[in-house]
């Protein structure tokens, strides 16, 4: 997928990860827990445990989530040293042919770790024991992230081992050469305890540390013949790119929503601007409309009144008072009178006829 390029392989794994070694004997299983958890820059062992023939896991665990990487060792468990070819890369069926040709691979999984020197190891156990560590965890509904059979699987802590000579496990006592593996023996007395980066823990829980350590470092150790243990590990890394996938598309849709809002916001703004501004030029178009409509409506009288032509009420006043009789005693006149009872804006249809109405006190009764 091409979003497997544009995903940054830290968020491929989780940052805790449970490791399980079963390991088998005479009398059946015994399980060393092993917790891991990276965080930042360092690794943390925040908890281990030995349970004998029920593997029951911690709650949370459970609860997490997190996944569980199973190392199969004890009883069973076949490992050899091999040597590689300088020149070209050999399959794990062509190792597996030229050192064990007469092992029967469908009865049995087999594993290569591979290493610096041209050298490695081939480690193998029935699928039986396989299949009933993995049926066990899966009722309890956790990940299997991967398995790794035998002792080689302290490969893990190569990146870790640069000052030992010697790494005891649960079972075996593994010499180191020049960073890799020289040799795989029996378990020597007074090895008891390991201290890697600060960090002291028992000899049962040396390869849940190297298991662990190798996933949350994306380190692949080891190569399968047996598709089921890849689906496995497929499986799981197809379960975090979907949550990565996932989050990144609600991340994107979150942001998608976020700019509308503010592009809404905005928009709405000036859109309100706008109206409140359309609404008062619509408000002075109106006014402007009556105008003009009671223009055309009184128009002969402002034209016959002489008020286009600037013409002064007071000029008005002068002539009806020169035409007056001495009898008439002018004592109120009235421009544009209004009548009280009428609620339009302009007077003039107050008029009669057209005719100024004068109001006066007369001293004498008019000529018929």
């Amino acid at each position: 997928m091409i979003f497997d390029k544009l995903i940054p392989k830290q968020f491929l794994v989780k940052q805790e990860v449970c490791a399980v070694e079963a390991l088998f004997d005479e009398a059946g299983i015994t399980y060393h827990i092993t917790l891991l958890k990276n965080k930042g820059k360092n690794l943390e062992l925040i908890y281990k445990q030995t349970t004998k023939d029920k593997l029951d896991l911690p709650k949370k665990i459970i609860k997490s989530k997190l996944p569980v990487v199973v190392i199969i060792n004890g009883k069973g468990v076949v490992t050899k040293k091999i040597g590689l070819s300088n020149e070209a890369h050999q399959s794990i069926d062509n190792l597996i042919e030229q050192n064990l040709p007469t092992v029967n691979k469908n009865e049995l999984n087999i594993q290569v770790f591979r290493q610096s020197d041209h050298t490695a190891f081939l480690s193998l156990c029935r699928k039986e024991q396989v299949d009933s560590v993995v049926s066990d965890l899966k009722v309890q509904k956790v990940d299997v992230a991967n398995v790794l059979i035998g002792a080689p699987a302290i490969l893990g802590l190569q990146p870790l081992w640069s000052s030992f000579n010697c790494l005891p496990t649960s079972l075996h006592s593994v010499e180191l050469n020049n960073g890799a593996i020289e040799s795989i023996q029996s378990l020597k007395p007074n090895e008891d305890k390991l201290k890697l980066e600060g960090i002291e823990f028992e000899k049962e829980n040396s390869l849940g540390f190297a298991a662990g350590l190798s996933y949350l470092m994306q380190n692949k150790i080891n190569e399968n013949s047996n598709a089921a243990i890849d689906d496995l590990e497929l499986k799981h890394s197809e379960k975090n790119k979907f949550k990565v996938l996932t989050l990144f598309c609600v991340a994107i849709a979150f942001i998608i929503a976020i700019t509308n809002v503010v592009f809404y916001t905005s928009y709405f703004e000036e859109n309100s601007k706008l109206e409140t501004e359309l609404s008062v030029y619509q408000g002075k178009n109106d006014e402007i409309n009556k105008l003009l409509s009671d223009y055309k409506s009184k128009k002969d009288l402002i034209e016959g009144a002489g008020v286009l032509n600037r013409n002064k009420l007071s000029e008005y006043a002068d002539k009806i008072g020169a035409t007056i009789p001495e009898e008439v005693v002018l004592s109120q006149l009235y421009f544009n009178p209004k009548n009280e009872n009428d609620e339009s804006d302009d007077s003039l249809t107050t008029f009669e006829n057209k005719h100024l109405v004068i109001k006066g006190n007369c001293n004498k009764k008019p000529d018929s």
